[in-house]
């Protein structure tokens, strides 16, 4: 029985106000996090090609090119991380070496060997900074009266002339993956780690300071 004029104690809401606003806050942060880091990890793909996947050339294009979905991260202009080879049924490639970046597209010339099963071996940089390698095949049909190339045994590179009129070569590359995209990762993962760190030791803060509950009055 509760002694006349007594008041029960009531916790003031106003801290659990306080903490379900946190709550809030706190989920929006983690959506914004996500939010972000998903464009980050959205990688270029292929769209477009000539050859085309799996598709059957009767004549020798003037260029053989790729397509993406977005534009290509060329830095400089130096086709640094990029790659474009045409690998015959030989085993041999038939690529010049070089390498034209423009916009969403990569471009190479070859002079193609017998007629046979090819392989296009691709690697760009996406717009997002991470390296992209694929390949896929083709038939090559040669037209009556084709003069054959011969091929190179090994990844030609791209000869261009220097100032004193000699050679000098660019490798186009073809290793797989890339320290930025591990960098990347990390500085998003460690960006969302301070927001929902921040937002915890804000709840926790705002717990402690919650008001502690009237005690019982008594009337004498």
């Amino acid at each position: 029985m509760t002694p006349r004029g007594s008041r029960r104690s009531r916790p003031r809401p106003s801290a659990w106000r306080l903490v379900a606003g946190t709550a809030v806050a706190v989920a929006i942060a983690g959506g914004a996090v996500l939010g972000l880091a998903g464009p980050a990890s959205a990688h270029n793909y292929l769209v477009a090609s000539d050859p085309e996947v799996g598709g059957t050339l009767t004549a020798l294009p003037k260029t053989f090119d790729i397509t993406t979905n977005d534009k290509l991260l060329d830095i400089g202009g130096s086709g640094s991380g990029f790659a474009f080879r045409i690998v015959g049924p030989d085993g041999k490639y038939y690529e010049d070496g070089c390498v034209d970046i423009e916009g969403p597209s990569m471009t190479t010339t070859a002079a193609l060997g017998d007629s046979g099963g090819y392989t296009v071996e691709w690697q760009i940089v996406s717009a997002d900074g991470h390296t992209v390698s694929d390949e896929y095949p083709f038939t090559w049909k040669a037209p009556s009266g084709f003069t054959a190339a011969t091929g190179a045994s090994k990844p030609p590179t791209c000869a261009t002339a220097d100032d004193d009129g000699g050679d000098s070569d660019t490798t186009t590359g073809t290793a797989a993956g890339s320290s930025d995209s591990a960098a990347s990762d990390a500085l998003w993962i460690g960006a969302g780690g301070v927001v929902l760190v921040a937002a915890v030791v804000a709840v926790l803060l705002l717990l402690r300071r919650r008001p502690t509950p009237e005690s019982d009055d008594t009337d004498d």
